[in-house]
């Protein structure tokens, strides 16, 4: 990533987190700490995902979650956190297109070394829901 001004967020973010409300009752009272998702189906990897500002959003997730089959999500809830993103990688700037191009070249050449097929996305009732070439660099 290229090293300039703007590869650093000049400021904070607020983001939302959808959850179950016994969740944000343990995390405010400091009993608990939000657990990073483990998920294959992770869009980005393991990790916590927030909304950036949109808390609606988050509230929309949670009670979407609630009628999944093995849902823990049973009364939604939202939590927020003020996060300072520092550098990372927007990929809604274009700027860092070139390097996501020969980040993929990378994983082509690591696979095709180790005569591993590229991970794909997998298409489910017409949604990408299984995202393995969005997820994380595997490990050959």
């Amino acid at each position: 990533m290229k090293d300039t001004i703007y590869s650093r967020c000049p400021g904070l973010i607020i983001g939302f987190h959808g959850c179950d409300k016994s969740v944000v009752d343990k995390v405010l009272s400091g009993d608990d700490i939000l657990t990073t998702s483990t998920n294959d189906y992770d869009w980005l990897g393991h990790g916590v995902y927030f909304w950036k500002n949109n808390a609606t959003r988050a509230l929309q997730y949670a009670e979407k979650t609630t009628k999944r089959k093995y849902s823990s999500v049973k009364n939604p809830s939202v939590i927020g956190a003020i996060i300072d993103l520092g550098r990372y990688m927007d990929l809604m700037d274009s700027m860092y297109l070139q390097d996501l191009k020969e980040a993929y070249r990378l994983l082509e050449d690591v696979m095709s070394e180790n005569g591993q097929p590229l991970p794909q996305n997998t298409n489910i009732k017409g949604f990408f829901l299984l995202r393995e070439i969005d997820y994380e660099f595997p490990n050959p």
